[in-house]
Protein backbone atom coordinates (compact mmCIF):
# COMPACT_ATOMS: atom_id res chain seq x y z
CA UNK A 1 0.00 0.00 0.00
CA UNK A 2 1.65 3.20 -1.42
CA UNK A 3 2.04 6.22 1.85
CA UNK A 4 -0.87 8.66 0.74
CA UNK A 5 -3.64 5.65 0.62
CA UNK A 6 -2.03 4.50 4.15
CA UNK A 7 -2.43 8.35 5.69
CA UNK A 8 -5.97 8.31 4.11
CA UNK A 9 -7.07 5.41 5.28
CA UNK A 10 -5.92 5.14 8.77
CA UNK A 11 -7.09 8.92 9.58
CA UNK A 12 -10.81 8.03 8.18
CA UNK A 13 -10.10 4.66 10.85
CA UNK A 14 -10.57 6.84 13.50
CA UNK A 15 -13.37 9.12 12.75
CA UNK A 16 -15.33 10.36 9.05
CA UNK A 17 -13.22 13.48 8.49
CA UNK A 18 -13.91 16.39 6.00
CA UNK A 19 -11.73 17.37 3.03
CA UNK A 20 -9.91 20.01 4.84
CA UNK A 21 -9.78 17.92 8.31
CA UNK A 22 -8.32 15.49 5.76
CA UNK A 23 -5.50 16.78 3.58
CA UNK A 24 -3.36 17.77 7.02
CA UNK A 25 -3.21 14.10 7.66
CA UNK A 26 -1.23 13.38 4.70
CA UNK A 27 1.83 14.00 2.85
CA UNK A 28 1.00 14.38 -0.86
CA UNK A 29 -0.44 17.38 -2.65
CA UNK A 30 -4.26 18.06 -3.22
CA UNK A 31 -4.40 17.13 -6.55
CA UNK A 32 -2.74 13.48 -5.97
CA UNK A 33 -4.69 13.07 -2.98
CA UNK A 34 -8.12 13.65 -4.14
CA UNK A 35 -6.96 11.02 -7.49
CA UNK A 36 -6.39 8.58 -4.16
CA UNK A 37 -9.69 8.91 -2.94
CA UNK A 38 -10.81 8.31 -6.22
CA UNK A 39 -9.33 5.18 -6.19
CA UNK A 40 -9.74 4.08 -2.61
CA UNK A 41 -13.06 4.37 -3.24
CA UNK A 42 -13.54 2.53 -6.56
CA UNK A 43 -11.56 -0.29 -4.49
CA UNK A 44 -14.60 -0.16 -1.99
CA UNK A 45 -11.89 0.80 0.52
CA UNK A 46 -13.59 4.27 1.32
CA UNK A 47 -16.88 5.88 0.95
CA UNK A 48 -18.65 9.32 0.70
CA UNK A 49 -21.14 10.31 2.82
CA UNK A 50 -22.18 13.81 1.87
CA UNK A 51 -19.34 16.00 3.03
CA UNK A 52 -17.51 13.11 5.36
CA UNK A 53 -15.13 10.53 3.76
CA UNK A 54 -15.59 7.19 6.02
CA UNK A 55 -13.47 4.27 5.43
CA UNK A 56 -15.06 0.82 4.75
CA UNK A 57 -15.08 -3.15 6.67
CA UNK A 58 -12.89 -3.90 3.39
CA UNK A 59 -10.72 -0.50 4.25
CA UNK A 60 -10.08 -1.95 7.42
CA UNK A 61 -9.01 -5.30 6.62
CA UNK A 62 -6.89 -4.24 4.57
CA UNK A 63 -5.07 -1.99 7.08
CA UNK A 64 -4.92 -4.79 9.51
CA UNK A 65 -2.62 -6.28 7.03
CA UNK A 66 -0.72 -3.76 7.33
CA UNK A 67 -0.65 -3.85 10.71
CA UNK A 68 -1.44 0.00 10.95
CA UNK A 69 -3.46 1.61 14.05
CA UNK A 70 -6.23 4.33 13.70
CA UNK A 71 -4.41 7.72 13.84
CA UNK A 72 -2.81 8.67 16.75
CA UNK A 73 -1.80 12.63 16.69
CA UNK A 74 1.53 12.04 18.37
CA UNK A 75 2.06 16.56 18.36
CA UNK A 76 2.93 18.38 21.63
CA UNK A 77 -0.90 19.46 22.53
CA UNK A 78 0.53 23.02 23.22
CA UNK A 79 2.74 24.02 20.29
CA UNK A 80 1.59 21.85 18.21
CA UNK A 81 5.05 21.14 16.47
CA UNK A 82 5.60 24.50 15.98
CA UNK A 83 8.15 24.26 18.89
CA UNK A 84 8.62 28.45 19.55
CA UNK A 85 5.91 30.18 21.80
CA UNK A 86 4.50 33.17 20.66
CA UNK A 87 4.44 34.15 24.62
CA UNK A 88 7.76 35.19 24.69
CA UNK A 89 7.56 38.48 22.35
CA UNK A 90 4.12 39.09 24.20
CA UNK A 91 4.12 42.51 24.10
CA UNK A 92 5.02 42.48 20.50
CA UNK A 93 2.19 40.13 19.90
CA UNK A 94 -0.11 42.64 21.90
CA UNK A 95 0.99 45.54 19.93
CA UNK A 96 0.55 43.86 16.29
CA UNK A 97 -2.55 42.78 17.07
CA UNK A 98 -4.56 45.74 17.10
CA UNK A 99 -2.27 46.35 13.97
CA UNK A 100 -3.53 43.35 11.94
CA UNK A 101 -6.81 43.90 12.60
CA UNK A 102 -7.03 47.10 10.24
CA UNK A 103 -5.01 45.76 7.76
CA UNK A 104 -5.85 45.94 3.63
CA UNK A 105 -7.83 42.57 3.02
CA UNK A 106 -6.00 39.36 1.22
CA UNK A 107 -7.16 39.11 -2.27
CA UNK A 108 -6.84 36.47 -4.92
CA UNK A 109 -5.61 38.76 -7.74
CA UNK A 110 -1.92 38.48 -6.21
CA UNK A 111 -2.07 35.07 -4.48
CA UNK A 112 -2.55 36.50 -1.05
CA UNK A 113 -2.45 34.65 1.81
CA UNK A 114 -1.59 35.62 5.75
CA UNK A 115 -0.90 33.73 8.58
CA UNK A 116 -1.97 34.51 12.02
CA UNK A 117 -0.57 37.31 14.21
CA UNK A 118 1.05 34.27 16.12
CA UNK A 119 2.42 33.08 13.50
CA UNK A 120 4.34 36.26 12.26
CA UNK A 121 5.92 36.29 15.78
CA UNK A 122 7.07 32.89 15.64
CA UNK A 123 8.47 33.60 12.73
CA UNK A 124 10.49 36.40 14.58
CA UNK A 125 11.25 34.13 17.38
CA UNK A 126 12.80 31.38 14.34
CA UNK A 127 14.50 34.16 12.62
CA UNK A 128 16.06 35.52 16.25
CA UNK A 129 16.79 32.02 17.86
CA UNK A 130 19.32 31.69 14.09
CA UNK A 131 20.87 34.68 14.90
CA UNK A 132 19.51 36.80 11.80
CA UNK A 133 17.76 39.38 13.61
CA UNK A 134 19.60 41.51 15.93
CA UNK A 135 21.65 44.58 14.07
CA UNK A 136 20.72 42.66 10.63
CA UNK A 137 19.12 44.28 7.38
CA UNK A 138 16.37 42.47 5.96
CA UNK A 139 14.86 42.51 2.89
CA UNK A 140 11.13 41.42 2.61
CA UNK A 141 9.95 40.24 -0.75
CA UNK A 142 5.81 40.60 -0.32
CA UNK A 143 4.28 40.73 3.02
CA UNK A 144 0.43 40.29 3.24
CA UNK A 145 0.32 39.29 6.42
CA UNK A 146 2.63 42.27 7.55
CA UNK A 147 5.71 40.45 9.24
CA UNK A 148 7.88 42.82 8.62
CA UNK A 149 5.87 44.79 11.04
CA UNK A 150 6.69 42.74 13.98
CA UNK A 151 10.22 42.62 13.09
CA UNK A 152 10.38 46.25 13.18
CA UNK A 153 8.27 46.03 16.74
CA UNK A 154 11.70 44.22 18.55
CA UNK A 155 13.55 47.33 17.67
CA UNK A 156 16.10 44.32 16.94
CA UNK A 157 17.07 44.76 12.92
CA UNK A 158 19.40 47.30 11.70
CA UNK A 159 17.15 47.83 8.80
CA UNK A 160 13.79 46.95 7.65
CA UNK A 161 13.00 47.17 3.77
CA UNK A 162 9.68 45.69 2.00
CA UNK A 163 8.74 45.45 -1.24
CA UNK A 164 4.96 44.62 -2.61
CA UNK A 165 2.76 44.27 -5.67
CA UNK A 166 0.17 45.67 -3.66
CA UNK A 167 0.30 49.82 -3.19
CA UNK A 168 -2.44 49.23 -0.30
CA UNK A 169 -0.13 47.06 1.59
CA UNK A 170 2.60 49.37 1.33
CA UNK A 171 0.86 52.35 1.94
CA UNK A 172 -0.57 50.65 5.05
CA UNK A 173 3.05 49.28 5.99
CA UNK A 174 4.46 53.14 5.63
CA UNK A 175 1.36 54.46 7.90
CA UNK A 176 2.33 51.79 10.35
CA UNK A 177 5.88 52.96 10.50
CA UNK A 178 4.70 56.71 11.03
CA UNK A 179 2.48 56.04 13.76
CA UNK A 180 4.83 53.34 15.87
CA UNK A 181 8.66 55.26 15.00
CA UNK A 182 9.57 51.85 13.18
CA UNK A 183 12.60 51.99 10.36
CA UNK A 184 10.41 50.20 7.55
CA UNK A 185 11.21 51.11 4.29
CA UNK A 186 7.97 50.21 1.82
CA UNK A 187 8.53 50.22 -1.75
CA UNK A 188 5.52 49.18 -4.51
CA UNK A 189 7.50 46.64 -6.42
CA UNK A 190 6.33 43.96 -9.11
CA UNK A 191 8.82 41.14 -8.73
CA UNK A 192 8.56 40.72 -12.83
CA UNK A 193 10.85 43.86 -12.83
CA UNK A 194 14.52 43.69 -12.28
CA UNK A 195 15.88 44.45 -8.90
CA UNK A 196 17.31 48.34 -8.49
CA UNK A 197 20.86 47.89 -7.83
CA UNK A 198 20.75 50.16 -4.60
CA UNK A 199 18.87 47.00 -3.39
CA UNK A 200 21.43 44.71 -4.77
CA UNK A 201 23.93 42.88 -1.85
CA UNK A 202 22.67 45.34 0.67
CA UNK A 203 20.90 42.73 3.14
CA UNK A 204 21.90 40.27 5.82
CA UNK A 205 18.27 38.39 5.77
CA UNK A 206 15.48 37.86 3.38
CA UNK A 207 11.50 36.80 3.95
CA UNK A 208 9.56 35.85 1.47
CA UNK A 209 6.13 33.58 0.64
CA UNK A 210 6.49 33.24 -2.84
CA UNK A 211 3.90 31.83 -5.13
CA UNK A 212 4.24 27.85 -5.58
CA UNK A 213 5.21 27.40 -9.37
CA UNK A 214 8.17 26.65 -10.16
CA UNK A 215 8.53 29.80 -12.23
CA UNK A 216 7.14 31.97 -9.20
CA UNK A 217 9.66 30.28 -6.78
CA UNK A 218 12.49 30.75 -9.10
CA UNK A 219 11.82 34.26 -9.20
CA UNK A 220 11.11 35.14 -6.10
CA UNK A 221 14.05 33.38 -4.75
CA UNK A 222 16.62 35.19 -7.57
CA UNK A 223 15.48 38.64 -6.52
CA UNK A 224 15.97 37.42 -2.93
CA UNK A 225 19.25 36.06 -2.99
CA UNK A 226 20.30 39.02 -4.63
CA UNK A 227 19.55 41.17 -2.43
CA UNK A 228 21.95 39.35 0.08
CA UNK A 229 25.64 40.77 0.74
CA UNK A 230 27.14 37.36 0.88
CA UNK A 231 28.46 33.93 2.40
CA UNK A 232 26.61 33.62 5.29
CA UNK A 233 23.61 35.52 4.45
CA UNK A 234 20.35 33.92 4.75
CA UNK A 235 16.55 33.68 3.66
CA UNK A 236 13.12 32.28 4.65
CA UNK A 237 10.84 31.14 2.64
CA UNK A 238 7.37 28.94 2.81
CA UNK A 239 6.08 25.70 0.80
CA UNK A 240 3.47 23.64 1.06
CA UNK A 241 2.79 20.18 -0.19
CA UNK A 242 -0.99 20.67 -1.10
CA UNK A 243 0.45 22.48 -4.39
CA UNK A 244 3.98 21.36 -4.43
CA UNK A 245 4.34 18.02 -5.71
CA UNK A 246 7.92 15.85 -4.61
CA UNK A 247 8.85 16.54 -7.96
CA UNK A 248 8.66 20.14 -7.49
CA UNK A 249 9.73 20.66 -4.38
CA UNK A 250 12.85 18.82 -6.73
CA UNK A 251 12.90 21.27 -8.71
CA UNK A 252 12.82 23.97 -6.38
CA UNK A 253 15.87 22.44 -4.38
CA UNK A 254 18.00 22.30 -7.60
CA UNK A 255 17.31 25.92 -8.10
CA UNK A 256 18.65 26.63 -4.69
CA UNK A 257 21.77 24.95 -4.88
CA UNK A 258 22.93 26.61 -8.24
CA UNK A 259 21.89 29.62 -6.40
CA UNK A 260 24.01 28.96 -3.83
CA UNK A 261 21.39 28.60 -1.42
CA UNK A 262 21.53 25.38 1.28
CA UNK A 263 18.41 24.24 3.14
CA UNK A 264 20.01 24.86 6.82
CA UNK A 265 16.64 24.00 8.77
CA UNK A 266 13.12 23.07 7.97
CA UNK A 267 10.20 23.34 9.95
CA UNK A 268 6.97 21.44 9.20
CA UNK A 269 3.29 22.83 9.07
CA UNK A 270 4.68 25.93 10.78
CA UNK A 271 2.84 28.78 8.95
CA UNK A 272 -0.60 27.87 9.39
CA UNK A 273 -3.08 30.58 6.84
CA UNK A 274 -6.17 31.96 7.39
CA UNK A 275 -7.75 30.52 4.82
CA UNK A 276 -11.55 29.74 6.62
CA UNK A 277 -15.13 31.00 6.23
CA UNK A 278 -17.55 30.93 3.23
CA UNK A 279 -15.71 32.79 0.93
CA UNK A 280 -13.30 29.93 -0.02
CA UNK A 281 -16.39 28.54 -1.70
CA UNK A 282 -16.76 30.92 -4.28
CA UNK A 283 -13.11 32.08 -5.17
CA UNK A 284 -13.08 29.06 -8.28
CA UNK A 285 -10.17 27.37 -6.23
CA UNK A 286 -9.86 23.80 -7.49
CA UNK A 287 -9.76 22.71 -4.02
CA UNK A 288 -13.37 23.24 -3.50
CA UNK A 289 -14.46 22.16 -7.58
CA UNK A 290 -12.37 19.01 -7.80
CA UNK A 291 -13.41 17.78 -4.48
CA UNK A 292 -14.63 14.11 -4.69
CA UNK A 293 -16.96 14.78 -2.10
CA UNK A 294 -19.50 17.96 -1.17
CA UNK A 295 -17.27 20.55 0.26
CA UNK A 296 -18.64 23.12 3.46
CA UNK A 297 -16.73 26.31 4.53
CA UNK A 298 -13.73 25.02 6.60
CA UNK A 299 -13.53 26.05 10.08
CA UNK A 300 -9.89 24.99 10.84
CA UNK A 301 -6.63 26.69 9.46
CA UNK A 302 -6.02 23.93 7.09
CA UNK A 303 -3.38 25.73 4.62
CA UNK A 304 -0.11 24.85 5.62
CA UNK A 305 4.00 25.65 4.86
CA UNK A 306 7.05 24.36 5.83
CA UNK A 307 9.27 26.89 7.37
CA UNK A 308 12.55 26.79 5.45
CA UNK A 309 15.67 28.89 6.07
CA UNK A 310 18.71 28.39 3.54
CA UNK A 311 22.05 29.90 3.63
CA UNK A 312 24.43 31.47 1.54
CA UNK A 313 27.73 29.21 0.95
CA UNK A 314 29.58 31.45 -1.75
CA UNK A 315 28.49 34.44 -4.19
CA UNK A 316 24.89 34.66 -4.99
CA UNK A 317 24.02 33.12 -7.99
CA UNK A 318 20.13 34.33 -8.86
CA UNK A 319 18.62 32.15 -11.96
CA UNK A 320 16.76 35.34 -12.52
CA UNK A 321 18.37 39.01 -12.86
CA UNK A 322 16.60 40.97 -15.99
CA UNK A 323 12.94 41.76 -16.24
CA UNK A 324 10.52 39.16 -17.54
CA UNK A 325 7.15 39.30 -18.89
CA UNK A 326 5.17 36.73 -17.60
CA UNK A 327 1.11 36.13 -17.92
CA UNK A 328 -1.17 34.26 -14.59
CA UNK A 329 1.13 31.46 -15.50
CA UNK A 330 3.54 32.85 -12.57
CA UNK A 331 1.28 32.07 -10.25
CA UNK A 332 -1.09 28.82 -11.98
CA UNK A 333 0.14 25.16 -12.78
CA UNK A 334 -1.71 21.79 -13.05
CA UNK A 335 -0.97 21.68 -9.53
CA UNK A 336 -2.60 24.69 -8.06
CA UNK A 337 -5.23 23.82 -6.06
CA UNK A 338 -5.70 27.26 -4.01
CA UNK A 339 -5.39 30.17 -6.51
CA UNK A 340 -7.68 31.20 -8.40
CA UNK A 341 -7.22 30.12 -12.35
Amino acid sequence: MDRTSLQILRAVWKKPLDVWELVIMQDNDIKNTYETLNSLKDKGLIEYSKNKIKITEKGIDELIKENAIPYIDTKCEYCRGKIYDPKNFKEILDVFKEIFANRPMETTEFDQGVVSEENSVRRLEFVYERGDLEGREIFFLGDDDLTSIVFALSKMPKRVVVFDVDRRIIEYIKEVSKKYNLNIEAYEYNASNKLDEKFVNKFDTFLTDPVETVKGMRLFLSRCVQSLKGKGAAGYFGLSHFESSLKKWYEIERDLLEMNLVITDMLRDFNEYLLVGERILHEGYYVVEKSPVEVLPPTISWYRSTFIRVELIDTAKPKIVESVSWDRSLYFDDETYVVRP
